[in-house]
């Protein structure tokens, strides 16, 4: 009975989140930019995780938010309250650090010494490998599988807020896998 009240009370809790987020948002396409600071703090958290996941130096981490939350201004009237808010401003954000992965390549950038912890204590070298690895990766091929496996996102998930189909998704996932496998073999 208390698991069915609290499940009851988080689903209203997000009910409640949502229509706040929806009412942050039409404040600010009423010029309220007051409005759009709050939900860009609500948010800013994730998106700069995100753009971690594609790069690694911190004034480009910063550029490519800069520009998710412009973009994120300029397109709010595209905001169809559809879906959460979150979802919404995850595909700016995945659209952005795409673009500007196929504008720039990511793999000229110095490798940084952050190596995951628990891939060091295995080998020392399997996270900078790993690096290597995804820097050679086409832009696409990166970024597909930063979202399956570095994010543990969904092939459902990322179908969704990225607008793919399913199919899509799972094939190029499949092609990456399969381009750097190819890769390793060739040493």
């Amino acid at each position: 009975m208390a698991l069915a009240w609290t499940l009851e009370m988080s689903v209203e809790s997000a009910r409640e989140a949502e229509h706040d987020e929806i009412r942050l948002v039409r404040a600010s396409l009423g010029g309220d930019s007051e409005a759009f600071a709050v939900l860009v703090r609500r948010h800013q958290r994730r998106v700069f995780r995100l753009i971690g996941r594609f790069f690694r130096q911190p004034e480009d981490v910063e550029d490519v938010a800069q520009d998710v939350f412009l973009t994120a201004w300029r397109k709010l009237a595209t905001y169809r309250a559809e879906a959460p808010f979150e979802h919404w401003i995850t595909r700016v954000c995945l659209n952005r650090c795409y673009e500007r992965l196929r504008k720039h390549k990511p793999f000229e950038q110095e490798l940084d010494d952050r190596v995951e912890p628990s891939a060091a204590a295995i080998d020392p070298t399997a996270g900078v490998e790993l690096e290597r690895l995804l820097r050679s990766a086409e832009p696409v091929d990166r970024f597909v599988l930063l979202l399956l496996y570095g994010e543990g996102w969904t092939v459902a998930e990322i179908a969704e807020r990225l607008g793919w189909t399913q199919v899509n998704v799972k094939v190029r996932a499949h092609r990456a896998r399969k381009k750097l496998r190819r890769v390793l073999e060739a040493g």
